[in-house]
């Protein structure tokens, strides 16, 4: 008795929802039991939301699966192959997909197709009859699926050029309708949470942060598919931080498969259209949102909970390593601060007590820049400046996709050239802005009394550990001094160099030296205090007064410098187009 097996095939998401696979496995099943035949489990071959129209099925699918075994043996000539169509094995052009059919039936195996019943191998397709038959089969399932795609098109393209909705069915998580016909409403509940998002990250948070606070606050996750999601993934709020969607607007992507073989998410079609969607988040917000991002962009995070506030600024000033802070949680110091190189055995650096070297640092970095750390007024000038510059830096970003979109219509895209043209009047715009604001901040002291308050505010939740509210304020700590700070070279209890970012001349910063808490008890009836010990003699200190010491080049991580990529929105239009794209 011949061996038997099947193939059964669906293009698109919606039809995994549906019946169409168990209803091609459960006819294979009956047809073989009406024949007497038995179908192993293991000879049932499935193509799960795979194409034939474009031939991925034959190419990467199961189909090719099939086709790798006759080859190999290990399907025997004489198998039968039960299918429901012809079309579920090809929709390719004629003339390959005629290919691919006697590629099958050559190999050796029996193609039965279930909706007819005819039995498709060498003797059949020898009869004339036959085998026109199988000419027009395989012709009419191409055309039908290019009937239904050159429909499809039409209709979409006519939709996007109408800026209409009815034709595009899914949107944001945080957006609701009743049909198509309504227009988007915003779930208040969720929009909270994408305003939260954006606060956090303004304030100082990164993406794995902020999932980690959502997770740990059981907040509603906020993509489409929420409701199916297990909770916040690290790349989440990254990834919501770059739709734009959250701003109201909408891009439109071709969708096809020869769209995604040249890029993953489509290609772009249009203009993005503003106020497509209900906004959620202000201008202003995005803004400052952006520019935390691109601030924060000077080291990647791995201090969880914000304690090193130096972060990406700090390096050993014997070899330009980057200094890590290892936290203690009992003990004096608090936290060692260690040169990397020394961790990992190449050099022996010395380490610094954190309780020591921070509340000093800090002291100079406020004593210099306070109206840039300790005033609202100075605070908000230096947060625009950056919003300012990531705007603009985003409409250039902008203008250059819609440039080499223009480039593929070969100058023909009107409403491209329209809108190029309204993008370099709003860079024009927010660099007269720019500069404005760089006027008023100049004319600004920097050098105001210091504020003691604020500095002890900082000390006292510098250390401070399982506690939100301090997580939070490290990191808008830290913020602030990527602002402000470009580098600092630590010479362990002997000199920190500080390097500003709007001064070319370096600020030196004396360090205490190494000293353990003295353990005399005051309070005994016969108490001496120790006797004072004098202070050892800061050789590094020294040397670079004397122009005698060379600062390291620091060697900070690369992981930032990659090319900006477009923001884009991440849309998809319900699935339709690829559903009749694939025609299953």
């Amino acid at each position: 008795m011949p061996r038997v097996i099947s193939y059964a095939r669906f293009s698109s998401r919606k039809q995994a929802k549906g019946l169409s696979l168990a209803r091609q496995i459960e006819a294979a099943e009956k047809w073989c039991k009406e024949k007497g035949y038995t179908l192993e489990s293991g000879d049932q071959y499935k193509d799960e939301g795979r194409s034939a129209f474009n031939g991925d099925n034959a190419a990467v699918g199961a189909l090719s699966v099939i086709q790798a075994k006759l080859v190999s043996g290990e399907i025997e000539k004489g198998t039968i192959l039960i299918v429901e169509a012809l079309d579920r094995v090809t929709r390719l052009p004629l003339s390959d997909a005629f290919a691919l059919m006697m590629s099958l039936v050559k190999g050796g195996l029996v193609v039965v197709t279930l909706s007819d019943g005819k039995v498709w191998n060498n003797e059949t397709l020898n009869d004339l009859g036959s085998f026109m038959m199988s000419i027009v089969t395989l012709y009419r399932g191409h055309q039908e699926s290019e009937f239904k795609s050159g429909r499809l098109r039409a209709t979409f393209n006519m939709h996007r050029k109408r800026s209409s909705q009815e034709a595009f069915g899914s949107a944001p998580g945080w957006l609701k309708r009743e049909d198509k016909t309504e227009p988007w409403t915003v779930k208040p509940e969720l929009a909270a949470v994408v305003q939260r998002v954006f606060e956090l990250s303004a304030a100082g948070f990164g993406s794995k942060a902020i999932a980690h606070k959502a997770n740990a606050e059981k907040w509603p996750v906020v993509t489409r598919n929420g409701k199916e999601e297990k909770g916040w993934h690290a790349q989440m709020p990254g990834q919501l931080l770059r739709n734009r969607a959250v701003l109201g607007e909408m891009q439109h992507r071709i969708r096809t498969h020869e769209a995604h073989a040249k890029h993953w998410q489509g290609l772009i079609t249009g203009a993005p259209i503003e106020n497509y969607y209900p906004r959620v988040v202000s201008d202003e917000l995005w803004n400052r949102s952006r520019a935390s991002v691109r601030s924060r962009a000077v080291a990647k995070r791995r201090d969880a909970h914000y304690y090193n506030v130096f972060s990406g600024l700090m390096y050993c000033g014997l070899c330009g390593a980057p200094i890590h802070r290892k936290s203690e949680r009992t003990g004096h110091s608090h936290a060692q601060l260690q040169c990397s190189d020394k961790v990992s055995g190449k050099t022996t650096c010395k380490t610094m007590a954190a309780n020591l070297a921070d509340p000093t640092i800090l002291d100079a970095i406020y004593g210099y820049a306070i109206a840039a750390l300790g005033t609202d007024e100075r605070d908000g000038a230096s947060a625009d400046l950056d919003a300012l510059e990531t705007a603009i830096a985003e409409k250039r970003a902008e203008a250059a996709n819609i440039a080499r979109a223009l480039g593929q219509t070969k100058g023909k895209g009107h409403a491209l050239i329209q809108l190029t043209i309204k993008l370099e009047y709003e860079i024009d715009e927010l660099q007269q802005q720019l500069l404005e604001l760089k006027e008023e901040q100049s004319l600004q002291p920097t050098g105001t009394v210091f504020d003691e308050r604020f500095v002890t505010e900082a000390m006292s939740f510098l250390y401070v550990p399982d506690d939100e509210t301090a997580k939070e304020k490290r990191a808008e700590l830290h913020l602030k001094l990527t602002r402000v700070v470009e580098t600092i070279w630590l010479f362990a209890y002997d000199l920190a160099v500080i390097k500003y970012k709007d001064n070319p001349f370096p600020q030196l910063v004396s360090l205490p030296h190494k000293q353990l808490p003295s353990r005399a008890n005051p309070k005994a009836k016969y108490h001496k205090p120790p006797k004072p010990k004098p202070e050892p003699e800061k050789a590094f200190f020294v040397a670079y007064m004397a122009q005698k010491l060379e600062l390291p080049e620091p060697r900070k991580s690369a992981a930032f410098t990659k090319k900006a990529k477009p923001l884009i929105l991440e849309h998809d239009e319900d699935g339709e187009e690829d559903e009749y794209l694939d025609a299953a």
